[in-house]
């Protein structure tokens, strides 16, 4: 059977529910934590094995040792053959008239009695007198001589009057000494006691002092009961398995030797058991019961903040939706609001709840809860309202970021949305400044709120509000930082797409993912740049290639027609032809045709050294020798045009890596078109030099015609310097020496200098 999803609207009440839920077990926890006698002494003191190795077991044993030695003072006081001795000498006073006066204990007790004082069932002196003597008129008070339960403050009488006391402060000081007394006697020897003593005094003559509730059980077996100490006047070590040492042991011990030699000792012990009540036995059942409440506080604790964390992130994963549709997100009425207004509204609850915790909420907390309770009640008070209040604002917040309406609903979003579009139309530098402007403004804005907060943080009673201006500002610079780092990102990424683009990479694409606005339109239009370049050259290499295999083919077609025209011309000049008229127009046809040869190879040749389509054999050149060459097989065709060669070309071998019939051909062309396009009766200059590692080989010769052409159009195919074509020439010379030049790792330059013309080939030297 399928099961009907539950409703959304139930989802969000129970999670509701379980959240105010584990809110108040969180809560409760802290209570019980914070209301433990133990609270603020950490973790440490639920790892104590024992009730007897914690400071509250010290505390009592060390208060125990006062009382053992009040029993050590008053036993030989108070005590005759183990009773109380009445007739026990307690002080003596001399009276205004003289007579001296000696108050036994029973004396001195049935005067306190007569004016009303009694011990009650805690030993305490109470009742009295409703006028004491030292407030009635009468005789002046007697003088005090001595007392014996405290000798020493006879003999420290710091003033005259210091001695003058009445009977009635004397007989109560007396029940105050019987009933410390008693009180003693009561807890430690009349009652069963889980502490044990045993102090002992030895005078001279080996007669012992002994003070003890052990009866006869030996220091051995005191020992095992427990936890013990024992300390004799013989050693300067206690011998003890205490975890903390009483700090009045030892002073007590040598106070109340009376013999003042080193024989005496003490042993106390505890059993640890505590098998008889008293505080120890109570003080231990506290201790477990603390330790239990410390510890079921804590996993309260514990387990009221992870239903606080798991409800409190089914909350914000529930929020805002109605149905299944995870789409669709509904916002209450007050999340139009924008965020600032939120945030105000907030700061306002949190000030009314301030205001309701001065006032009304305090007179509710006092007729409910007593007064030892009633500052907690309060904080908790106080931090749940502020945690249910901060936790309205980011539900609200939250949906909005949900509807993605957060930024967008704000006020500075609509404040920016009409500020920037004006601000769009300035120039850069102008927007420019008044961002920095803003920038610096809402710094400012930031650290006043931060400092208002502070000096008024007593009065606002909301903890570290002042830090929320401070946690705003750091985000805000962090923001900052992250657009100039994206900005300085993007400008990265576009200027290497320049650079590779401008280097010749026309395929190369500029990664705009995560660009801003306009950074990606920019991106976005030089990436369309470089399709059209790359569709540019593309076009461009497929006609170079279709002009190629143009020419090749066209030259092919062309040559095998033009050889058999060449064979048939010069089998009719074989035929030796009388008439002079038939033999010249064979003169012109053996002309033409080997012109239309030469311009046929010219072709192939240009059109393979375009594209690197030749066989290269790189061998070691002489260049001064092939220059030499080539100006000895120009010499008589200079001379026809009474042109006259002038070299310049050292003594010693220039050796270069070159292809030699290549190189001749590159030497030819250039010489040819010296030959062609020299103006007649003027000089041809040709040198050779090497530097910086290179060999150049230099030409020079003024034109013929005006050179109104610029130097880099010359090696271009079929551009001629004789614009009017008047001499003979393919234009296909100078682009054919520099493609073989370039092809042979030389370099080819051209200068014109008005009608000068200067050729230069270069290649590295070798060594």
């Amino acid at each position: 059977m399928k099961h009907e999803p539950i409703p959304i609207a139930i989802r969000k009440q129970t999670v509701i529910f379980l959240h105010l839920l584990f809110l108040c077990l969180s809560f409760a926890g802290i209570t019980f934590i914070i209301f433990n006698p133990n609270y603020g002494r950490g973790l440490n003191w639920l790892q104590e094995e024992d009730y007897a190795d914690t400071h509250s077991f010290s505390r009592q044993l060390e208060e125990d040792v006062d009382n053992v030695f009040r029993y050590v003072r008053y036993k030989d006081l108070l005590e005759l053959d183990g009773d109380v001795n009445l007739d026990a000498e307690m002080f003596c006073v001399t009276f205004s008239s003289g007579n001296t006066k000696i108050y036994t204990l029973g004396e001195a007790v049935s005067y306190a009695r007569r004016l009303g004082y009694y011990l009650n069932d805690d030993f305490e002196v109470a009742g009295g007198p409703d006028v004491h003597e030292w407030d009635s008129p009468g005789p002046s008070m007697p003088f005090l001589e001595w007392k014996t339960y405290s000798p020493e403050e006879t003999v420290n009488y710091e003033g005259p009057g210091d001695g003058f006391v009445s009977v009635e402060e004397l007989s109560v000081q007396v029940m105050n000494v019987l009933g410390e007394y008693y009180q003693v006697r009561y807890n430690y020897i009349d009652k069963p006691s889980n502490l044990y003593f045993r102090v002992s005094y030895v005078d001279d003559m080996g007669n012992e002092l002994l003070y003890t509730n052990a009866g006869q059980r030996s220091n051995e077996e005191l020992r095992e009961l427990g936890r013990y100490l024992y300390m004799s006047g013989e050693s300067l070590f206690v011998d003890n398995n205490l975890r903390h040492v009483p700090e009045n042991v030892i002073s007590l011990l040598s106070t109340n030797n009376r013999y003042g030699n080193q024989d005496y000792y003490i042993l106390l012990a505890v059993d640890i058991d505590f098998p008889n009540p008293d505080p120890y036995a109570e003080a231990q059942a506290n201790y477990r019961r603390f330790r239990t409440e410390y510890i079921g506080g804590a996993i309260m604790f514990l387990l009221g903040a992870a239903g606080l964390l798991i409800t409190l992130i089914q909350m914000a994963l529930l929020t805002g939706h109605t149905d299944g549709d995870r789409s669709r997100i509904v916002r209450h009425y007050y999340d139009e609001l924008p965020v600032e207004c939120l945030a105000a509204a907030c700061l306002a609850a949190l000030w009314l709840a301030r205001l309701a915790l001065n006032t009304v909420i305090p007179r509710i907390i006092r007729l409910i809860i007593s007064s030892s309770y009633q500052d907690y009640a309060r904080k908790m008070i106080r931090y749940i309202l502020i945690y249910l209040i901060l936790l309205f604002a980011f539900l609200s917040v939250l949906r909005n970021y949900k509807a993605h309406t957060l930024w967008k609903g704000s006020l500075l979003y609509r404040g920016l949305h009409r500020i920037l579009p004006a601000l769009s139309g300035l120039p850069v530098p102008l927007r420019f400044t008044c961002a920095f402007i803003g920038y610096l403004l809402a710094d400012v804005c930031l650290l006043s709120g931060f400092y208002f907060l502070y000096t008024q943080r007593e009065s606002l009673g909301i903890p570290y509000l002042y830090l929320i201006p401070l946690l705003v500002l750091a985000a805000f610079q962090v923001w900052i930082y992250l657009l100039l780092y994206r900005g300085r990102v993007e400008n990265q990424k576009i200027a290497e797409g320049i650079f590779k683009m401008s280097a010749g990479d026309a395929g190369y694409k500029i990664d705009s993912d995560g660009f801003s606005e306009t950074a990606e339109r920019v991106s976005q239009a030089l990436n369309s740049l470089s399709d059209g370049l790359e569709t540019a050259l593309s076009e461009q290499v497929k006609s170079e290639r279709l002009k190629a295999d143009l020419i090749t083919n066209v030259s092919h077609d062309i040559k095998t027609p033009l050889t058999s025209i060449i064979n048939y011309v010069d089998l009719l000049k074989r035929e030796k032809i009388s008439d002079p008229k038939i033999q010249s127009y064979l003169d012109v046809l053996d002309q033409k045709s080997q012109r239309l040869k030469t311009l046929t190879e010219d072709l192939v040749e240009a059109s393979k050294a375009s594209s690197g389509n030749i066989k290269l054999e790189i061998s070691e050149i002489d260049l001064v020798e092939l220059v030499q060459q080539a100006g000895g097989e120009f010499e008589e065709r200079f001379a026809i045009r009474h042109l006259d060669l002038v070299s310049s070309l050292p003594d010693e071998d220039v050796l270069i890596a070159a292809d030699g019939r290549r190189l001749w051909r590159v030497l030819e062309n250039l010489y040819n078109n010296a030959f062609k396009y020299a103006m007649e009766n003027s000089r041809i200059y040709v040198d050779v030099e090497k530097k910086d590692g290179y060999a150049y080989f230099t030409i020079k010769n003024v034109s013929a015609s005006p050179l109104n052409i610029n130097a880099d159009e010359l090696t271009e195919r079929f551009v001629r310097g004789d614009v009017a074509r008047t001499t003979e020439g393919s234009g296909l010379g100078l682009s054919i020496a520099k493609s073989l030049t370039q092809l042979q790792g030389g370099s080819f330059e051209i200068y014109i200098d008005g009608d000068l013309f200067k050729a230069q080939v270069g290649f590295p030297v070798l060594n």
